[in-house]
């Protein structure tokens, strides 16, 4: 029996590199959740043996939210693995010019998205006794966090502990929860960063490099692979040494 992927945020730069290097089979399936520019997922689509449905949702939205659930509530589909990975394009901002609605867009984005579609699927899945789930948050997480950056490191970090509380409740129902965390990442959500502030990230890393969405996606397969059986409740550093 094939196996069931649920992707939040799937047309990222990141969840698409996952899709183009994992072995697919034709009786997995995929659902597979976008907010806009869904042109790489359909190529992808046509290119794996996999059965791969996109859904569009806005999680800005509670309505579109909720609707993609009811969606996958109506299809029956309880997934075995879930890679939560929607964002927000960041930029740099003091605390003191950040609006509330900027705050909450991250939090909406992140964190009530994944709330919504777990409390309409967890169950069915701690039933089966079997899921993996893959939460991406940002090297933000550890040691002293980016300064001017204020929304996106609170949505991070409350991101951080819901995926702590989740792997705790569930792990006597072998659900798997881990969070994978890494340094910049150059995508087209540090699109209104400035360029210098991405070199200099690139210049400061032991590695001389920023982190590439291959190195991510790398530890996202092992964390969904079979091999994988122990590991629950981990936020992993990808920052080539920059953070531990």
């Amino acid at each position: 029996m094939g196996k069931r992927y649920l992707l939040l945020g799937a047309s990222s730069e990141l969840c698409c590199s996952f899709l183009r290097r994992h072995i697919w089979q034709a009786d997995d399936e995929i659902v597979a959740q976008y907010f806009c520019h869904a042109e790489a997922l359909e190529k992808i689509a046509q290119d794996i043996p996999a059965q791969v449905r996109l859904l569009q949702a806005d999680f800005r939205d509670l309505e579109s939210t909720e609707g993609f659930v009811s969606k996958l509530k109506k299809d029956g589909f309880v997934p075995t693995h879930i890679l939560h990975v929607p964002a927000v394009p960041i930029e740099n901002q003091r605390f003191t010019e950040i609006s509330w609605s900027e705050a909450e867009e991250q939090l909406m984005v992140q964190c009530r998205s994944l709330v919504v579609v777990l409390q309409a699927i967890i169950k069915p899945m701690a039933k089966a006794r079997n899921g993996k789930i893959v939460i991406g948050l940002s090297s933000c997480t550890f040691n002293v966090p980016p300064k001017y950056l204020s929304c996106y490191v609170m949505a991070k970090y409350a991101l951080m502990g819901l995926g702590k509380s989740l792997a705790a409740e569930y792990a006597d129902k072998c659900i798997q929860v881990n969070m994978v965390s890494p340094s910049m990442m150059e995508t087209k959500f540090l699109q209104n960063m400035h360029s210098h502030v991405i070199q200099q990230s690139a210049a400061n890393n032991p590695s001389k490099r920023n982190v590439t969405t291959e190195d991510v996606a790398g530890m996202i397969e092992y964390l969904f692979s079979d091999e994988n059986t122990f590991i629950t409740g981990a936020n992993i550093p990808l920052t080539g040494g920059e953070e531990f």
